[in-house]
């Protein structure tokens, strides 16, 4: 009796966000460095599932740092103003990384190509953009 009862309780923890710590203990990792004007991922390329990116922002500014699944070139999106047109999903975002700041993003990712990019007026335009490939 006292082993099912602890196989109950392991499943009741896991249920109630164990899984969630185990995800996230599982998740690729991805390094971000920002600048003016630059945008540096280590390693360019994860295996599809949980990815949690760690955002350092090195640079004078503040940044913003998205995540868009695209077909299009990291280079050729398509610019309105001083902006990039997101073509495609933004599958997550960090709105205000400020200088000498760190932060993360943990978001599932599914298989195909991505941008990384800082959207604020002229950053992506400036070359503020990566390729970023999940398999």
């Amino acid at each position: 009796m006292k082993r099912g009862l602890v196989g109950l309780v392991t499943v009741l923890a896991l249920g109630a966000g164990g899984y969630s710590a185990y995800a996230a203990a599982t998740a690729a990792k991805v390094k971000v460095t920002e600048k003016e004007f630059k945008l540096t991922p280590s390693p360019i390329t994860v295996k599809h599932g949980t990815v949690t990116f760690s955002v350092k922002d090195t640079g004078a500014l503040k940044h913003e740092f998205i995540v868009l699944k695209t077909n299009v070139a990291a280079g050729k999106l398509p610019i309105k103003g001083t902006k990039a047109v997101l073509v495609g999903k933004v599958e997550g975002k960090l709105s205000a990384v400020q200088p000498h700041q760190t932060k993360t993003l943990t978001v599932k990712l599914p298989a195909g190509k991505y941008i990384l990019l800082c959207n604020l007026p002229a950053h992506y335009k400036a070359g503020q953009r990566a390729a970023f490939k999940v398999s």
